[in-house]
């Protein structure tokens, strides 16, 4: 039995998963298999790896499925490791950090996932786990206030050492990525750009949640991970880079339709109907005003980005305004109704 099956999605991002790929050469461990999943890139990712690593496995459709989608095909059609490493393809892995995640899931029979410390480029931590990091509505605010930008590296390293005073319930939560402490730290959510899964945990919770085609999937996944049982344990010693947001493609629009959708069904499956529609209703106020400024600077600039934004923000207004409550298909039969090897296969939407 392989002990571990690293899945690696990938959209877009051809030299990004090269230099992924040859990281988890230069610092993986035994006795473990790579299995990439492109989602129609038509950039020549597939053949790169197919070429430049020969024994990593690829899996390549001809649309785009979706992340939680693509993780879930290679999860279901590589069932022989005793973990599964979810790894965003636009991650750099460093030296001793997956084996300290193996090593402390081998010896830590309870704990369902880990995840190690995120780190951008210039060495400063990303927030990517909690005690309950879940998107509730003053951290939506925040966010869509841009308030959230004051919260820069230092900040938050001065809020964690002080939040036992200062800082609220709702806000001191998303702190614990900064923790001075190298401990292991028992949380409630953590980010799927590297996240470890025992395939037992896998196999009683079930599959990730293909409703949400991107965003999301993660704290879904650890929730339900939580609900099962099973612990889920956040490792800073333990240390990878990531080139956040460039495995959308490596050109992220700065307002995307899906993390809406997602964020939509997230607040529908998670919380209660007022602050579902809540949420809506703050999502609607503020691209709505996005939209106007938008407009407005298309009157005196040609600049394409303005036209995009404006069409991208008309998208979201009109998913705040539908009577669907989020999610991509709500046909799609319910991801965690059957454990993971008994579930047949199924069509998916090609939206």
């Amino acid at each position: 039995m392989n002990s571990v099956s690293i899945v690696i999605v990938n959209y877009r991002t051809r030299e990004l998963l090269r230099e992924c790929l040859q990281s988890v050469q230069r610092y993986g461990i035994p006795d473990t298999t790579v299995i990439v999943v492109d989602n129609d890139s038509r950039d020549g990712s597939a053949e790169m790896v197919r070429d430049k690593f020969p024994a990593v496995q690829v899996i390549q459709n001809e649309i785009n499925v979706g992340f939680a989608a693509a993780n879930n095909q290679a999860i279901q059609q590589h069932d022989n490791a005793e973990y599964v490493l979810l790894l965003n393809s636009d991650t750099v892995v460093l030296p001793g950090a997956i084996e300290a995640m193996t090593g402390f899931l081998q010896t830590h029979p309870d704990a369902g996932a880990a995840g190690c410390r995120l780190l951008f480029p210039d060495g400063t931590i990303q927030a990517s786990a909690g005690r309950d990091a879940r998107p509730g509505l003053l951290r939506l605010f925040l966010r869509l206030t841009g308030l959230s930008h004051f919260l820069t590296d230092k900040v938050r390293r001065l809020l964690c050492r002080t939040r036992g005073v200062f800082v609220l319930t709702a806000l001191g939560s998303c702190l614990d990525s900064y923790v001075q402490d190298p401990s292991p730290m028992d949380v409630a959510t953590i980010s799927a750009t590297c996240l470890l899964l025992r395939r037992k945990a896998l196999a009683e919770v079930g599959r990730l949640d293909e409703r949400f085609f991107m965003y999301l999937e993660d704290l879904d996944y650890c929730i339900r991970l939580r609900r099962a049982g099973w612990r889920i344990y956040y490792l800073p010693a333990a240390q990878i880079i990531h080139l956040a947001e460039k495995s959308s493609g490596g050109r992220m629009r700065r307002y995307s339709v899906h993390a809406y959708q997602s964020l939509f069904y997230f607040y529908r499956k998670h919380y209660t109907a007022p602050a579902l529609w809540a949420a809506r209703l703050m999502v609607f106020s503020a691209v709505s005003l996005r939209w106007i400024g938008n407009t407005l600077r298309t009157l005196f600039s040609s600049r394409p980005l303005y036209r995009q934004n404006r069409a991208d923000l008309a998208a979201i207004i009109r998913l705040c305004c539908t009577s669907r409550h989020g999610g991509r298909d709500s046909n799609l039969i319910s991801q965690e109704s059957t454990p993971l090897a008994f579930r047949p296969p199924e069509q998916r939407s090609t939206e």
